[in-house]
């Protein structure tokens, strides 16, 4: 997409076509889950546009790289505190190491995490730069069982409030 933001439901709508491709790519491999709470106005709300791909392609493709048992990628959005959150999570075989919020300084492991990480931690930078917001992220292994959870702080902005960077092209 050339957009700046896109709907959660346009984003819901996306994540579900890139993990139906993965499915074919990766047949019996994995499943997949997509909630948005209830009081979220899905077709209102807008996020940054591709900043949860790069997460769900790390857990397909590294995540469930080489496990024996079928992996789980969860995506959910929830209004927290006045943000919204989006957590990603999955059952693959983890990381190597725990990344918190200086991912920069992540050295060894997989480089694919890193990159990815990087490249979304500096779109959160900007964003909290051009709109004044306080976005975040973290990344954990899960403290039950494999896997891990991709935790996305994003303040609420609707289409009217970011209406003059919004562009319908």
């Amino acid at each position: 997409t050339y957009k700046e933001y896109v709907t959660i439901e346009q984003e819901k709508d996306f994540l579900n076509e890139y993990l139906e491709l993965q499915k074919l790519r990766f047949p019996q491999k994995f499943s997949y889950e997509i909630k948005i709470a209830d009081d979220i106005d899905s077709d209102d709300l807008v996020i940054p546009s591709m900043i949860l791909q790069p997460f769900v392609e790390n857990s397909i493709e590294h995540g469930f790289t080489g496990i024996s048992y079928p992996g789980h990628v969860s995506v959910q959005f929830r209004k927290e505190a006045g943000d919204l959150q989006i957590t990603i999570t999955d059952n693959g075989k983890g990381l190597v190491m725990p990344v918190k919020e200086d991912l920069s300084a992540r050295k060894g492991g997989d480089e694919h995490i890193s990159r990815a990480s990087q490249i979304i931690k500096d779109r959160i930078y900007l964003l909290n730069i051009k709109l004044k917001t306080r976005a975040r992220f973290s990344i954990d292994s899960n403290t039950e069982g494999n896997g891990v959870t991709v935790k996305i702080h994003l303040p609420l902005l609707d289409k009217q409030t970011i209406s003059y960077k919004y562009k319908d092209t």
